[in-house]
């Protein structure tokens, strides 16, 4: 059954209100946007003032377009825009962009309520008012007014902020995360959190969904949604002191809530909380390109005992732990390993580790039913070549593909200087999560541990 929220999507004609000739103007970047767009479509300007934009025929109102229109974007100033809303009905629009600001954020409370009502009973779906729009990288359009091109992939985003969501953009394409969506929603009106989720757990271009809110409007359909999604849902949640519920009520004019109820409220749902939007991404690269972890027992591979030990920290303070090894896995380990040391895990492979010690370490992970997830990590001590650390863990990243056995999370991490760099690249390129600090790493292996744990509730639930 095809999702309401499609033709919103995957517009065939686009109506573009305020389009202008002056660059300055945010219609005339929505309607640039658009048209630079690798997706096909007709795009019609509306603007009383003008014959023609962009090489466009320009209309006076939207009622004028001779075609049924799949999406309207508006940016207007706000006192326009109740008049536009109506002339939509009236054309019996499938879709609304509003892109104007000055409604309940700025303490125009009356004006946001009269675009309830006008909109109350329709079919028109609505997003905004006060947001960027969206961009659809998993097919090519660019229904915002903003610039930035995402990095195509499996993640979609949804963002109370449009200009954290821009920034989540360019964010996300240093870190190799791939965007299939990305959508601000601001004030909320119509299309809400628990509609965009809905659509993204059935869109197959998206593996992954991850949210920045300030608030809720309905939590009970929040939850819930979440809950129906049988995909990874990472939430960032803002506003968990006073002084930033304070800030969410000026920036988006949300109440931001209790911050216990929501941790809770998420958690049972079966999302997963981050901090703030590198942990999203952290976690977001570790769940697109992993498989889940089938416990939170973790195999540590390292060439610095320092290292292995941070790591260890980090892990068992996120709910994980670094069991002892198998007599069998220690015992292929101690072949492996100079007689001044004996296998442990963390299983320190001393600072002039290089290739095969590396990979006959892992591959010992790998193969041992008590290790659930495997975490490698290189410090750069100057006996070793660092390109044996990365050469190891993209040979076993391929061996896993081909032994259903192997089914496990191999994550990286790293201390060393520029000469690591392009390594980190190389991983990255192939899909190998790889962290800089040791706290990253271990909350981006409990995302996947709490993502084997839901699989396992979700099947449980279909016996």
């Amino acid at each position: 059954m095809t999702h309401i929220l499609e033709s919103f999507f995957k517009p065939k004609t686009i109506a573009v209100v305020g389009a202008s000739r002056n660059i300055t103007k945010i219609g005339h970047a929505a309607l640039k946007n658009i048209l630079i767009s690798d997706y096909e479509c007709e795009v019609f300007p509306v603007n009383p003032n003008e014959k023609e934009i962009l090489g466009l025929k320009c209309y006076k109102k939207i009622t004028q377009i001779p075609v049924d229109l799949d999406l309207v974007s508006i940016s207007v100033p706000a006192k326009i825009v109740p008049q536009i809303m109506r002339d939509c009905i009236q054309k019996k629009v499938k879709n609304v962009i509003i892109i104007s600001s000055g409604f309940s954020e700025a303490g125009n409370q009356e004006l946001e309520d009269e675009l309830r009502e006008i909109i109350k009973g329709s079919n028109m779906r609505v997003l905004g008012p006060n947001v960027m729009g969206y961009k659809n990288a998993a097919d090519g359009l660019d229904a915002s007014f903003v610039y930035g091109t995402a990095r195509k992939g499996n993640l979609s985003l949804i963002s109370q902020s449009g200009a954290l969501g821009i920034g989540m953009i360019y964010l996300a394409n240093n870190e190799f995360v791939g965007i299939s969506k990305i959508i601000g929603v601001g004030n909320k009106i119509d299309i809400d959190d628990d509609d965009l989720i809905d659509y993204f757990a059935q869109d197959p271009d998206t593996n992954v969904i991850g949210l920045y809110i300030e608030a809720v409007k309905d939590g009970r359909a929040f939850m819930n949604s979440i809950k129906r999604c049988e995909k990874p849902v990472l939430v960032i949640k803002a506003g968990r002191s006073q002084a930033g519920a304070r800030a969410t009520a000026s920036h988006t004019g949300s109440m931001a809530g209790s911050d216990k109820i929501y941790g809770a409220a998420i958690k049972q749902a079966g999302g997963i909380r981050c901090r703030d939007v590198v942990e999203l991404f952290d976690m977001a690269r570790a769940l697109a390109g992993q498989p889940p972890a089938q416990g939170n027992r973790i195999g540590i591979v390292t060439n610095g005992g320092g290292l292995g030990i941070l790591i260890t920290d980090a892990c068992v303070a996120n709910g994980l732990t670094v069991p002892k090894l198998s007599k069998k896995t220690y015992n292929k380990i101690d072949k492996i390993l100079p007689d001044i040391v004996k296998p442990n895990n963390p299983v320190d492979i001393l600072g002039d580790a290089g290739f095969y010690r590396y990979e006959a370490a892992t591959r010992a992970l790998l193969e041992d039913p008590n290790i659930d997830g495997i975490i490698i990590a290189s410090v750069h001590g100057g006996y070793a070549r660092p390109q044996e650390f990365t050469g190891a863990i993209l040979k076993m990243i391929r061996e896993r593909k081909l032994h259903e056995e192997f089914k496990k999370p191999i994550l990286a991490t790293w201390v060393g200087g520029k000469e690591f760099e392009d390594l980190v690249w190389d991983l990255k390129s192939a899909g190998v999560p790889i962290y800089p600090s040791s706290w990253r790493l271990a909350r981006s292996m409990m995302a996947l541990y709490l993502e084997g744990e839901r699989l396992k509730r979700e099947k449980k639930k279909v016996r």
